[in-house]
């Protein structure tokens, strides 16, 4: 029985457009940057806040630039002590907001930046 299969000749030439390195790399870093933005907002959220006036932590969740295909969600130099926050110390138990901010969105983060790809691959 023959099998007649339709738009694999339009699929592989998009695939032949998606090898360009400059063009592969530009929409990675989109993906990157919608699925890191899920996680900066998620963070965001969680982050304890204490009564203080002043600069809080849950406002200074930044994201890095893409470095060797790999992108940063963290906080700004200045608020070091989320670290102690995250994961304790020897006089303080930990109050972990980053790992479950984490595990609560990454099937959010993966589906926004397979959406990326896909809207990508439909411009080719």
């Amino acid at each position: 029985m023959p099998v007649k299969s339709t738009g694999l000749a339009e699929f592989q030439a998009k695939l032949k457009k998606l090898a360009s390195i400059e063009k592969n790399e530009a929409i990675a870093e989109k993906a990157l940057r919608a699925g890191a933005e899920i996680l900066r907002a998620e963070i965001e959220r969680r982050a304890p806040r204490s009564t203080y006036k002043g600069k809080h932590l849950a406002d200074h969740v930044i994201i890095s630039k893409i470095v060797n295909g790999k992108i940063k969600v963290g906080f700004h130099k200045d608020f070091f002590y989320a670290r102690f926050l995250e994961w304790g110390t020897s006089k303080m138990p930990a109050q972990t907001f980053v790992e479950p901010a984490f595990n609560a969105v990454k099937d959010k983060i993966i589906g926004a930046m397979a959406q990326v790809y896909r809207k990508e691959l439909a411009k080719l």
